[in-house]
């Protein structure tokens, strides 16, 4: 079995510091919050609600640092490939804000 020749990092940073417990509090709320959307989205056929459950994931991250762990453990299970188009289709958020948050490549790199 051959090694990938691009392997990517972990999909979201490590903390640096210790968040304020407003911060954390704030995205744990947030969280809830988008995880109901999500269910609301199963429910009214509309929206789906994938994309809701996604950013209440990456709320609950930006929360906890073993959820943080948790999320980049399960990511690294994929298959490269699809890390590859995951990174791809976050590439795509027109927030700068929200794409710093992950460990994207440049355009060049995937």
């Amino acid at each position: 079995m051959t090694t990938p020749p691009w392997e990517p990092p972990d999909l979201l940073e490590p903390h640096r510091t210790k968040r304020p417990a407003w911060v954390r509090i704030l995205c744990f709320v947030g969280a809830g919050v988008f995880f109901l959307l999500g269910v609301l989205g199963w429910l009214i056929p509309l929206v789906s609600g994938i994309p809701f459950y996604i950013v209440a994931l990456v709320l609950l991250g930006m929360a906890s640092d073993r959820v943080l762990a948790w999320i980049n453990r399960l990511e690294r299970k994929l298959p490269v490939g699809w890390r590859q188009l995951l990174r791809r289709g976050l590439r795509k958020i027109p927030s700068e804000r929200i794409r710093r948050r992950f460990r994207l490549p440049d355009e060049d790199d995937a």
